[in-house]
C-alpha cells in the first residue's frame, strides 16, 4: 500500500487544525495513526500543546514545529504537554502521524517550547541488533521479524505503509498499538 494514499482519492477529510490558516487533508489509518497532507503555505502561528503525545514520520516536503525543520525520513516524538510556539509547511508536506490519545489542542500564551522532543533521521541512524526503540511504542529495525500481532510499519526509504504481522526486509519503522 503506497504511503501517498491521499492523492489516490481514498477516504479522508479536510480538517482545520486549531490555530492554523488552511485546512489539511487527513486519512485515518486506524489505531490513532493518520496520513496528513499539509497544503503549501500552511501555518499555525499560535502557541499551545496537545494533551496526548505525538510521533510522526515526515514523508514529503518540510514541516517546521517550534523552529525545528523536519525533512523526509525524519521521525519526531513530542510528548504530551510539550509547548509548540509555531508550525509551518511552506511548500506543503505529507506526514504519517500517531497520537497516544485524543489529540486535543490547548492554546497557550507562553513564548518558548518546553519539554523534551526527539528528532531521528531514519535513513542514516545506526540500528543495533534487535532494533532501536524511538518511543515506548515504536522501534526501528533492519531485519525481518515475525510478530505475534499486527503492527503498523513504514518501510524506509520507499515510504510504504502496511499493517502486518511480518516485518519486511530492509529498514522499517514499526509502531505497536498499546
Amino acid at each position: 500500500m503506497l504511503i501517498d494514499l491521499l492523492d489516490a482519492g481514498l477516504p479522508g477529510h479536510e480538517a482545520l487544525l486549531p490555530g492554523s490558516n488552511l485546512p489539511v487533508r487527513v486519512t485515518p489509518l486506524g489505531g490513532g495513526t493518520s496520513l496528513v497532507r499539509f497544503p503549501p503555505r500552511w501555518s499555525r502561528p499560535g502557541r499551545g500543546h496537545y494533551l496526548a503525545g505525538e510521533e510522526f514520520v515526515l514523508l514529503e516536503g518540510e514541516l517546521r514545529v517550534s523552529g525545528v525543520a523536519y525533512l523526509p525520513g525524519e521521525h519526531a516524538w513530542l510528548p504530551a504537554g510539550a509547548l509548540r510556539h509555531s508550525g509551518a509547511a511552506p511548500a506543503g508536506a505529507l506526514v504519517c502521524t500517531f497520537f497516544a490519545g485524543e489529540p486535543t489542542w490547548v492554546s497557550s500564551d507562553l513564548d518558548e517550547p518546553d519539554g523534551p522532543s526527539l528528532r531521528t533521521p531514519l535513513g542514516s541512524v545506526v540500528v543495533p541488533g534487535g532494533g532501536l526503540p524511538l518511543t515506548p511504542h515504536s522501534v526501528l529495525v533492519d531485519t525481518p521479524v515475525p510478530l505475534d500481532h499486527p503492527a503498523e510499519m513504514i518501510t524506509v526509504p520507499s515510504w510504504t505503509w502496511e499493517l502486518s504481522t511480518l516485518i519486511p526486509e530492509g529498514r522499517v519503522l514499526v509502531r505497536w498499538t498499546p
